[in-house]
């Protein structure tokens, strides 16, 4: 039951204020020109208005308002104090757990340990007459690839085995910073470095060169594709071992070769490079050379393009100021003559049998070659030999007949197109 419904329900009676008391109440209270002020007691919950808040009332939002900004001044405070050059966090102190019958001893301060400094990478030194060269024990072995310093002797330190050749058909690169190279042992390109195993680069590989930057190894793969064979050239990181095809020449048709009838120019061909050659030249190109293909093959390992040559490349010296001629006379004696950059001749040794495989030393005033001439029972034998440019005369550096194919260590050869 509400209020309206109740029977006994009366109405509050309305206090009128007497006409007096109105009158003096509307007396002390100023006028304006928008009407009486109104205090207090005069608002009226029936009509609609709000009542005016206290002085009390209304300094509450201000004191809220002051504590507030004196809040935010302590934050900033404490922030400024405990910020590290980190920041906030890295400032902060952190806490660690301390055992209660542990006595408190502050942490030693770490002594910052100096930075490192980059030690550069030495240049590698070589004897003068240290090489690497094709030798075997016995003259029915198989060549190995070897490493000696030929100052010293052998007996005192024999020379090294860098790679095993049992397994036939040796053949190598070395490269011209001298400290590593690269042999085709049983068809496949392995890298070798002096006193560390054999790692296999690329199978079905007929012959090897390197650029002169040292880390690139260009290798070449020949197929045979019935009456056709084709050859491709693959760019070898040895430091990773990737390989990369860069070109493919041919196809062409699959040569017919033959062997030469004179014995010392069969040891000839071969310590010269065999069937198959390629030449890392000044230029940046590599030519490729195989015996009874129609042409000599020009490629540009950056593009891959493909043109021909008209001649093998020939060999200067380092300072570019001399190149070499071979001149045979009955495959009994070569005469080796050097030329000057206009053609004109410099100067002439002779040598007692057929040379080939010729090397520039660093300093472009020695030669070292391979010599093979005849022994008993026409055994072909051979050997090296250094010649001093300034000289007339070669000076044996082995003397077994089982020696071939040298290359100086940080020597790189000069073939110019």
């Amino acid at each position: 039951m509400t209020d309206q419904e109740r029977p006994d329900r009366q109405e509050w009676p309305r206090r009128d204020l007497p006409q007096s008391d109105q009158r003096q109440s509307d007396l002390s209270q100023p006028a304006t020109e928008a009407g009486p002020i109104r205090t207090q007691a005069d608002w009226d919950p029936e009509q609609g208005e709000r009542r005016r808040p206290t002085t009390a009332e209304q300094a509450v939002p201000w004191l809220i308002g002051l504590i507030l900004a004196l809040s935010g001044i302590m934050i900033v405070l404490v922030a400024l104090i405990f910020t590290g050059p980190e920041g906030l966090v890295a400032g902060l102190p952190t806490p660690s757990p301390t055992p209660n019958n542990a006595s408190f001893s502050p942490a030693p301060t770490a002594t910052p340990e100096p930075t490192a400094t980059p030690v550069p990478t030495a240049i590698p030194t070589f004897a003068p007459l240290e090489m690497v060269y094709l030798g075997k024990a016995s003259r029915t072995a198989e060549f190995d690839l070897m490493r000696r310093d030929f100052a010293v002797d052998p007996k005192v330190t024999a020379p090294e085995k860098v790679a095993d050749g049992s397994a036939g058909g040796l053949a190598f690169a070395w490269s011209p910073d001298g400290l590593l190279g690269a042999a085709i042992i049983g068809g496949n390109a392995w890298a070798v470095v002096p006193g560390q195993p054999p790692r296999s680069l690329l199978l079905n590989v007929s012959a090897l060169v390197f650029s002169d930057d040292s880390t690139t190894l260009y290798a070449m793969r020949i197929t045979a594709d019935g009456t056709d064979d084709h050859a491709d050239l693959f760019a070898i990181d040895v430091l990773t071992g990737q390989a990369q095809k860069v070109a493919t020449v041919g196809p062409y048709p699959h040569p017919l070769t033959s062997q030469d009838p004179v014995v010392l120019h069969r040891t000839q061909f071969l310590d010269d490079g065999g069937v198959n050659r390629l030449y890392f030249t000044v230029d940046g190109y590599v030519l490729i050379y195989v015996k009874g293909a129609p042409s000599i093959y020009r490629i540009d390992p950056v593009t891959g393009a493909v043109t021909t040559a008209q001649h093998l490349p020939t060999l200067w010296s380092p300072d570019q100021e001399l190149w070499v001629e071979l001149s045979e006379r009955n495959s009994t004696l070569t005469r080796v003559i050097l030329h000057h950059r206009d053609g004109s001749p410099n100067t002439t040794v002779n040598a007692p049998g057929v040379v080939s495989h010729v090397r520039w030393a660093p300093n472009s005033l020695e030669i070292v070659l391979t010599l093979s001439y005849y022994g008993t029972g026409s055994t072909v034998l051979s050997d090296l030999y250094v010649w001093d440019v300034l000289k007339s005369q070669l000076t044996p550096l082995t003397s077994n007949g089982l020696a071939r194919g040298a290359e100086w260590l940080s020597a790189p050869q000069v073939w110019l197109p």
